[in-house]
């Protein structure tokens, strides 16, 4: 028995011993590592989606602090960082709908400089409401379409298409530490949704609300990276890389913007893709929109894009970025005579 006293007591010790540990590690990363947490959202903004994978939390505003910004996110009530807004809409006002990643959403970028806001502050006549979540690809942007825009009046879609959201984020079920849906095409050459397993993503909700708050398990992921980096291993998973060079399209983006084609012609809307590819992909999406009937809007920078990017460690669209698509889109919108 006093063996069974001195062995519990041992372990209590020990555990006591790691818990001050890991509450000392964590102290000296936000004091001397405060940028560890660069590349995550303020804990709390998003929340697990058993149909997403993730959402953003309605009503939550957190600031993001960086080495390269401090940007407060607002998200209304419909769960987007966008204005508020009305479901209702005026006949006279063209409304868009605008899906994508953190590229759209403004990462570090603060909402009255962002391409929507900026295009919308501009001409009257049309509202753009930024429906874009980080990390998403094109398989959630148009899940997130099929059931948040089902509520909302509007007269077109717009999709973000880049090598970010058309690559390895639509391939995998699991990125970010989070599970997500995925589409596949079965042997009768049908798109197949295989939907989120809930149980999973109960335990992905639990270790995220416990651990999102703290700096040290992002100290840990950087460091290894780092290491990684240091001995000439991949330093990215698959739905990481930005799909710069070649950009092949194959049969699932195919049957993804058919999908959403059809989704938009049942609720009487004009279907866009905003496209920011690589020369060669970018003419194959091109053509193939041309065909399907769907509208093509090109993202082209002619400067130099170390300029356009908010710093060396975050290729994110700076400002200066953002004012310059939001210049071609009104463009294109005056063209058209919205």
């Amino acid at each position: 028995m006093k063996a069974l006293k001195k062995h519990f007591a041992s372990l209590c010790l020990l555990l006591v011993g790691c818990l001050i540990a890991l509450v000392l590690a964590e102290g000296l990363v936000r004091i001397f590592f405060p940028h560890a947490r660069d590349h995550v959202i303020s804990a709390g903004l998003f929340q697990i989606d058993n149909d997403l994978g993730w959402k953003l939390t309605p009503g939550k505003s957190a600031v993001h602090h960086s080495r390269y910004f401090d940007v407060l996110y607002t998200i209304n009530a419909l769960g987007y960082r966008d204005r508020p807004r009305n479901l209702s809409k005026d006949g006279d006002v063209h409304r868009i709908l605008l899906y994508g990643d953190s590229q759209v959403f403004g990462w570090g970028v603060p909402d009255a400089q962002r391409f929507s806001n900026w295009v919308e502050d501009r001409k009257q006549s049309v509202e753009i409401w930024n429906m874009a979540v980080p990390g998403y690809g094109l398989d959630q942007e148009i899940l997130s379409y099929e059931e948040d825009g089902r509520s909302i009046e509007a007269d077109e879609v717009v999709f973000f298409l880049s090598g970010a959201t058309l690559g390895g984020r639509i391939e995998h079920d699991y990125q970010y530490k989070k599970y997500k849906p995925k589409f596949v095409i079965d042997q009768n050459g049908t798109l197949k949704l295989v939907p989120i397993k809930k149980a999973a993503n109960a335990w992905t909700n639990m270790l995220y609300k416990l651990l999102s708050p703290f700096y040290l398990p992002y100290f840990v992921e950087r460091f290894i990276i780092t290491l990684k980096k240091a001995s000439g291993l991949p330093t990215h998973a698959p739905w990481e890389n930005a799909g710069s060079g070649n950009f092949a399209m194959g049969e699932l983006h195919k049957k993804l913007l058919e999908r959403a084609r059809n989704i938009a012609v049942e609720r009487g809307q004009r279907m866009t893709a905003l496209a920011y590819l690589p020369q060669t992909g970018n003419e194959d999406f091109r053509n193939f929109c041309q065909q399907e009937g769907i509208g093509y809007w090109e993202i082209v920078f002619r400067d130099d894009l170390r300029d356009l990017v908010i710093g060396e460690y975050d290729h994110h669209w700076n400002a200066r970025a953002n004012k310059l698509i939001g210049e071609q889109i009104l463009s294109l919108l005056n063209a058209r005579g919205e």
